[in-house]
């Protein structure tokens, strides 16, 4: 069957944008790259956390950061502000120039900073349910 040269045009543009639009989705904006457009890059500790800076307290960072990309949770302590996102986390310790800011993923997070967000981050197991974990006889 012979089909007409628009429609073999117009299904391959179909496909295409379809491509682009599944693209956009995974990979649009994140609060990472709001993180990378506001704030000046700095050294970072190593290859899987990124480091930015700012002249700014720790509170006024998180306010900013917060404001448009809104956390699904979020504690403080006497060591900085950590943030929690769906796939990143973001730490701003204060600096004696301002603020530090680092964006790693949460499970690297999760097992770096576990000491002082404790249980405010809602940590759950891959499968959903809450890690009872600690060994016999501790839990439920």
């Amino acid at each position: 069957m012979k089909y007409p040269l628009w429609f073999v045009v117009g299904g391959i543009l179909a496909v295409i944008c379809l491509i682009v639009a599944g693209n956009l989705m995974v990979s649009g904006p994140t609060v990472a790259t709001f993180i990378e457009r506001e704030f000046e890059k700095d050294v970072s500790p190593d290859d899987d956390i990124a480091a930015y800076k700012s002249q700014y307290v720790p509170t006024s960072v998180s306010a900013r950061i917060a404001r448009t990309w809104t956390p699904l949770s979020q504690t403080a302590d006497s060591s900085g502000i950590y943030l929690r996102y769906s796939r990143d986390a973001v730490v701003i310790r204060p600096i004696p120039t301002g603020s530090s800011i680092h964006v790693l993923e949460v499970e690297r997070a999760h097992r770096t900073y576990s000491g002082h967000t404790g249980g405010s981050w809602g940590w759950t197991s891959t499968y959903g349910s809450d890690f009872r974990g600690r060994g016999p006889g501790a839990g439920k």
